[in-house]
């Protein structure tokens, strides 16, 4: 009889277990299959407009590119001989320290950089990578033959926050900071000479905003702006152009983005001469966005449009008419 019962309990509980572990796999396989469906996508997509939001700096600025480019130190070997090249150092309003160099052509040797004040200086903003060293072939090609070379010409190459050897980290609004200073060390040193901008990509939008100050505008004599971008916001839609992608419907929002640099609407300000450098093949600004800025430029008392059909994002110095078309820009604006 006990037999019996054991045995009946027994069967019961194992009817209860299987029916348990069934309803637990059902109720468990629901969470998982709704989690992956739903919890996974939300979570990537959650994590990459939290990454854009907070580390947009990072994803903008890369003076850490290439690894050593923080860490590069001043070298004169790396200087061409027939040049002479000064490193200065420009402190900010807010006490940012910006190392750079400045260049000229060598006559018989050391040259006093203030030699003389009819010489045009050019003031040089780079790109958002790498540092001002990384410039040095296309100095030299716009100071040194065989290619038909500026005659004269001083070139003053600062480092932004954050960039080789300067201090800080960078920022739209403190890269603003940096064009307002350097343009101030640039007049302090050559208080005579006439003055022009020239910017590559993100240097083209600090020179746009420099240009755009009213009482700097009128001491400039033009700006050479090379494959630069309309605002940010376009060019994340550029980069990602996918509908399924959170980045062009996030940057639509006006809290999202402290980074503008709205090139589009600055440049309607600008009244000086305006000199577009543009390659046809640009890889990561569409020329496009060049033509835009062309077209907005209509204040410009004097605009000049420059296609180089070969050439990419980087490499428009070492292409036939590089040199000529600011050789000649120059010429008819100072």
């Amino acid at each position: 009889m006990v037999n019996t019962v054991q045995k009946r309990n027994l069967s019961q509980f194992r009817d209860f277990t299987f029916l348990s572990s069934n309803e637990t796999i059902q109720q468990f396989s629901w969470k998982t299959m709704l989690y992956l469906v739903f919890g996974v996508p939300l979570g990537i997509y959650l994590y990459k407009c939290t990454v854009l939001t907070l580390f947009q700096n990072k994803l903008i600025y890369m003076p850490f590119l290439p690894w050593d480019g923080r860490k590069l130190p001043f070298d004169e070997s790396l200087i061409d001989k027939r040049l002479v090249c000064k490193q200065v150092t420009v402190e900010t309003i807010d006490k940012c320290k910006l190392a750079g160099i400045i260049l000229t052509k060598s006559v018989e040797g050391e040259v006093d950089v203030r030699y003389r004040d009819d010489v045009p200086v050019m003031i040089y903003f780079q790109g958002n990578a790498g540092n001002t060293l990384l410039r040095l072939p296309l100095f030299s090609r716009l100071l040194l033959p065989p290619t038909s070379s500026i005659p004269n010409l001083y070139i003053v190459a600062i480092s932004y926050r954050g960039y080789w050897l300067s201090t800080g980290s960078p920022s739209e609004y403190g890269l603003q900071k940096d064009a307002i200073a350097i343009y101030e060390f640039v007049r302090k040193l050559f208080p005579k000479n006439p003055l022009y901008v020239y910017g590559h990509s993100l240097g083209g939008a600090v020179g746009l905003y420099l240009v755009s100050q009213s009482n700097i505008q009128k001491d400039l004599r033009g700006i050479i702006i090379e494959n630069t971008f309309t605002s940010i916001k376009d060019m994340v839609t550029t980069i990602y152009p996918q509908n399924w992608l959170p980045y062009k419907y996030l940057v639509r929002l006006p809290f999202v983005l402290w980074n503008k640099w709205e090139n589009s609407r600055v440049i309607q300000e600008v009244t000086a001469p305006i000199l577009f450098l543009s390659s046809r093949n640009d890889e990561i600004v569409p020329q496009e966005q060049m033509l835009e800025l062309y077209k907005l430029a209509g204040k410009s008392e004097k605009k000049i449009w420059v296609n180089f059909d070969k050439a990419l994002h980087m490499d428009t110095y070492v292409h036939k008419g590089y040199v000529e078309a600011i050789n000649k820009f120059i010429s008819e604006t100072n």
